[in-house]
């Protein structure tokens, strides 16, 4: 951009012995590019560059180290330097604190991509290829100009379009999108130039793709600097590319446009108000990073003298939203738990008042997503697309997706990936992401599984990935809908997570635990059991239980326990934000009273990992046993209950609808969607019930056996081998081991046993796919909901769950369900013929089967083969569809 070359790394060099007026120079030659005159500091004139980038010309000082690697950056050639390494540098430079505050990621470009196409470019180009088609056959009819015409239409409104990112970070979604449609303007105008248009081509500077077109919202004032400076550099290199390097852009170079806004994009408010307590002196709390140690135990604890002050937020409502007609972008992801600790309390109470429509369990970055899918609702834009954690598939955020696929304004998912792997190897962020991309109406879109993923040596990961098309689900699935069902009143208050202690004070090692350990104490201090506990090894932790116990009694009963945690737990729960964690800090934070009356009276209860590879249930006695929060209790001690879990139809659904969690990207078994709604087989013969129970105690007792006499084996490990005797791989020398010492083969027998009981349980083909059983599974559900609201409740454990029901002898309600009339020829038929061209190229793209002419003509109303046979004919030739021999046509 200064001209001649080198001109200002010889000016930094000319300061080396000359430090104290390096400031001088370069102010002086900022104020020059600001108003385009003549720099002394370089002896001559430059370009004007803009009234924002070089407005502040104050320069900074810097010491003989800092201009050495000044003019050594000033030696490289940045023309064609990637921009969104901008992003990569402010990335690196917030401290770990700062980054996690912000749940700050940079977007690698390869995720970019992903998302731009599916999100922008593919609406854009459906359009583009529309206006091509009716181009070519106005061409063919002898009418250039009005081909020229809609092209012309075509490229205004692209030159309208807006971009927006409501949490750009550094811009880099923006400027890919930019860099994406900049390439298709330069078709367009191609185009024009081919139909001899070269007058409207020679006069686009007025109404062109530029940096106008892209908006963001970003919190972090240096990340918004840096997006709206990338956007600019981008342009600035499309610019060169297209018109050469020695032609530059017009004055001013960049113009004094602010796109990006400094700001929070969720909430605005009146007011931000220090909290006072009654003296008026400010309400404070820990700061959650001062720490101390504890003269007893020596561990570090909650230092209280580390504070911060507490804020209240005066009407907080949804923040507005610069208008554009796509909406894209990466969110900060902060998890529901950690909202208050990274965001502070005040603004989680205003967000979740702002946005009082979304579940309060979901994830920060959800909040993003029930906003653009609200204005897609509304129609305010075209199409949103978003990565997110890959929660959003989950119980908790699954309510935010339903409610946009079951809005009023139809709306679809046109192409998702559930669970996609990111990792940064910088600072070693391993996560799991989700990428979905919503648009207006009923659609089938394209849903990508990510498989055969492997480590590579730069800490990033390999990975093929595999398309499905089809109707995508509310959890992102296509097929079987098992996010369209009821929960079941038969399977209510049996299924529970585990304890959340709250505190790591609870748990004792061997030496605490033989200290404490006396006739009076034994009871409360039951063996505690977490998910890696039972998938992974069986090492024997005790905690200090005293659910029951008010502290008085605590303290009273068993002093040598209650001392233990005031020790141990008081000083870290004492500074939690939580006012019950605080007042009853002897107790766990969630001791789950509903998990314990359900085991009442029952010596046994079925447990599993919360996240497993591999599904398996088994049995844990009960008091003595006791389950931390990554496990997930069933309240029965049937063993034909955990036969009928164990079973590959029960798995099977619990995969579908459970979810996927953690770098591992294991399935997780949740109680609302893979328990709760769960059809399970009702009005079994004694003798079949009897079959099944005894295959489940012999498989629980084998399996036990074996880890009793082998430490060094697990289920996990044993389950690894089942999956390869199934898949028919060749075992390895060491899994040749684990399956002699494990009975491995045992354990399939037993599987298969069950798998056949519980498919003859149902009346089923035990040889059915996935897919199948899934199918079959949603529509028991349906009979089941229907059935109960009639007041038939097939109850899992009637005594437990129901003592006084009596079913009903007669009783037949209206339910409300008829069956909707399909509509006939719903499609409007398009004014311009442009949009008929993309309308008949989306019915031939939806379709099955190739179509015929008639077939096309159905779909709108009042056509015939007649009308639509040019359009179809416009497609073939251009290469947007294909003409069959027999007549028909096809995407």
């Amino acid at each position: 951009m200064i001209r001649p070359k080198d001109s200002f790394k010889e000016l930094l060099k000319a300061h080396e012995h000359n430090l104290d007026n390096l400031p001088r120079s370069l102010s002086s030659l900022w104020k020059a590019m600001d108003a385009g005159d003549f720099a002394p500091a370089l002896a001559l004139q430059v370009r004007r560059f803009n009234g924002y980038l070089f407005k502040t010309t104050e320069a900074l000082p810097l010491d003989a180290d800092e201009l050495k690697v000044l003019i050594e950056a000033a030696s490289k050639v940045w023309t064609d330097v990637e921009p969104a390494i901008f992003g990569t540098l402010l990335e690196r430079a917030l401290n770990p604190k700062e980054r996690a505050k912000l749940g700050a990621h940079y977007t690698p470009r390869a995720y970019v991509e992903r998302l731009v196409g599916p999100t922008i470019m593919e609406p854009l180009r459906a359009d583009w290829s529309g206006v091509q088609a009716a181009a070519a056959a106005l061409v063919d009819e002898g009418r250039a100009e009005e081909a020229r015409v809609h092209v012309e239409a075509f490229h205004a409104r692209l030159a309208q379009t807006k971009v927006l990112d409501p949490a750009c970070g550094t811009g880099n979604l923006l400027y890919v999108a930019m860099a994406r449609m900049k390439e298709l303007e330069g078709e367009v105008l191609d185009l024009l130039v081919g139909l001899g248009d070269d007058q409207y081509v020679a006069e686009i500077t007025g109404h062109t793709i530029t940096p106008e077109n892209f908006l963001g919202i970003e919190l972090n004032p240096r990340a918004a600097a840096i997006a709206q400076l990338v956007l600019w550099i981008g342009y600035l290199q499309w610019h060169f590319r297209v018109n050469g390097k020695d032609r530059a852009p017009p004055e001013p170079i960049l113009r004094d446009v602010r796109t990006i806004e400094n700001r929070d994009a969720l909430i605005e408010y009146d007011d931000r108000v220090l909290e006072r307590d009654e003296a008026g002196m400010p309400v404070t709390i820990w700061d959650g990073v001062s720490f101390k140690e504890h003269p007893v135990t020596g561990k570090l604890v909650p230092d209280e003298t580390g504070r911060k002050e507490v804020y209240r937020y005066v009407k907080p409502r949804a923040a507005s939203w610069p208008k554009a007609d796509y909406l894209i972008g990466n969110p900060p992801f902060i998890g529901n738990k950690r909202m208050r600790e990274r965001l502070g309390t005040g603004y989680v109470d205003a967000l979740r008042s702002a946005y009082r429509g979304v579940p309060a369990s979901i994830d920060f970055v959800m909040y993003w997503w029930a906003r653009c899918s609200e204005l897609l609702s509304k129609r305010a834009i075209e199409r949103f697309g978003l990565i997110t954690t890959n929660s959003l598939s989950q119980i908790q955020a699954r309510p935010v997706v339903q409610r946009l696929l079951g809005s009023k304004a139809p709306a679809s998912l046109v192409f998702v990936v559930a669970d996609h792997p990111w990792r940064d190897a910088e600072t070693d962020a391993a996560v799991r992401v989700s990428m979905t991309v919503a648009a207006p109406g009923e659609r089938t879109g394209i849903a990508v599984r990510v498989t055969d993923e492997s480590a590579v040596g730069d800490g990033s990961v390999s990975f093929r990935m595999v398309e499905s098309t089809g109707k995508i689900n509310a959890d992102l699935s296509i097929g079987a809908a098992v996010t369209d069902v009821r929960p079941l009143m038969a399977n209510a208050n049996l299924c529970w997570q585990g304890c959340k202690l709250v505190g790591a004070g609870f748990i004792l090692d061997d030496a605490q635990d033989e200290a404490l350990r006396a006739p009076d104490t034994s009871r409360y201090l039951p063996r505690y059991w977490t998910g890696r506990d039972l998938t992974q090894s069986s090492v024997s932790k005790h905690v200090v239980d005293l659910f029951g116990l008010v502290e008085r009694e605590a303290a009273a009963s068993v002093p040598t326990l209650y001392q233990h945690l005031l020790s141990h737990v008081r000083p870290e729960r004492a500074q939690n934000n939580d006012r019950t964690f605080r007042e009853k800090w002897w107790l766990f934070g969630r001791p789950r009273p509903d998990l314990r009356a359900a085991n009442a009276g029952l010596t046994r209860y079925i447990v599993t990992s919360e996240v497993a590879k591999h599904r398996f249930f088994q049995f844990l006695e009960w008091p003595a046993n006791l389950i931390d929060g990554s496990v997930i209790a069933i309240s029965s001690d049937d063993a034909l209950l955990l036969g009928l879990v164990s079973s590959r139809i029960h798995v099977v659904w619990a995969v579908a609808a459970g979810g996927r969690m953690g770098v591992g990207n294991d399935p997780r078994y949740q109680n609302e969607v893979c328990f709760d709604p769960f059809p399970f087989p009702s009005d079994l013969p004694e003798p079949l019930k009897d079959r099944i129970r005894t295959e489940a105690e012999a498989l629980d007792a084998l399996r036990k056996r074996v880890l009793t006499q082998h430490e060094d084996l697990t289920l996990t490990r044993l389950y690894n081998v089942l999956e390869a005797l199934r898949e028919g791989r060749t075992l390895t020398e060491a899994e040749r081991d684990i399956h002699d010492r494990g009975l491995v083969t045992m354990i399939r027998r037993h599987h298969d046993a069950i798998n056949g009981l519980v498919a003859e349980a149902y009346g089923w083909p035990s040889d059915l796919s996935d897919e199948e059983i899934l199918t079959r599974l949603v529509a028991l559900n349906k009979q089941r909901a229907a059935e109960e609201v009639r007041g038939t409740i097939r109850w899992l454990r009637p005594e437990y769950q129901a003592p006084d029901y009596q079913p009903p002898v007669t009783q037949m309600l209206d339910l409300g369900e008829t069956t909707a009339p399909l509509p006939d020829n719903v499609i409007p038929w398009p004014a311009s013929l442009p949009e008929q061209v993309s309308a008949i190229q989306s019915v031939l793209a939806s379709a099955n089967a190739p179509l015929t002419p008639q077939d096309v003509a159905r779909a709108f109303k009042g056509k015939r083969a007649a009308t639509v046979r040019p359009v179809l004919d416009a497609l073939t030739g251009i290469g947007m569809a294909r003409r069959l021999k027999d007549g028909r046509y096809a995407a």
